[in-house]
């Protein structure tokens, strides 16, 4: 469990934006995108089983239809882990800076306020429906496959950058965020199948 700094303002930072001691930027950030995989490839997970269902089905007589939509499913957990690299470095460069302005971290628990309210208008905003890709037509190869995926990971981190300001904003760490979050996910990906 990642520590906590008292910030002006009577609110607390959490320390996983900063290396712990002895530990390097390049360690911190590795960590965090660690983290950040461990917590976000199984939150948004309910997301990709619809599209990789649809892929698999497209798939089927191909002989490989499993060996290619596993591919698929790891070339879309590798998007939502690399998306963590970009979250550490926004996070820790806030951090630093709120660390260093006083008057800006008492400020800080408006200003998250008004980041997670934008973060869900944002959200609600990208649930307009959007057609099925159909599968292209050609050789079902495993590099189209990791394509594939990695679009379809792509898609589904840009879709979910409001939900995720909404977890940043409310803190990610802490339990009844993560909570709230799986829940908006799983309805969803049980509302809205056809996405």
């Amino acid at each position: 469990m990642m520590g906590s700094i008292p910030m002006p303002g009577g609110w607390t930072m959490s320390a996983m934006w900063l290396p712990m001691c002895g530990q390097s930027w390049i360690g911190a950030a590795a960590g965090f995108t660690r983290m950040w995989a461990l917590m976000m490839v199984p939150m948004m997970l309910p997301l990709a089983v619809a599209p990789l269902r649809r892929y698999r089905a497209a798939l089927v007589g191909t002989g490989r239809a499993f060996l290619l939509t596993a591919a698929a499913g790891v070339a879309w957990a590798a998007a939502w882990t690399a998306s963590g690299l970009p979250v550490y470095l926004a996070g820790a460069a806030v951090a630093q800076l709120l660390l260093t302005m006083p008057a800006l971290a008492r400020m800080m628990p408006a200003l998250a306020a008004a980041a997670g309210v934008a973060g869900a208008a944002w959200h609600v905003a990208a649930l307009r429906p959007r057609p099925a890709h159909p599968v292209p037509p050609g050789p079902p190869v495993c590099t189209a496959a990791l394509l594939r995926g990695a679009r379809l990971g792509g898609h589904c981190v840009r879709r979910c950058a409001g939900l995720t300001v909404v977890l940043l904003a409310a803190g990610i760490m802490e339990r009844s965020t993560m909570i709230c979050a799986i829940a908006v996910v799983v309805t969803e990906s049980v509302c809205l199948r056809e996405r």
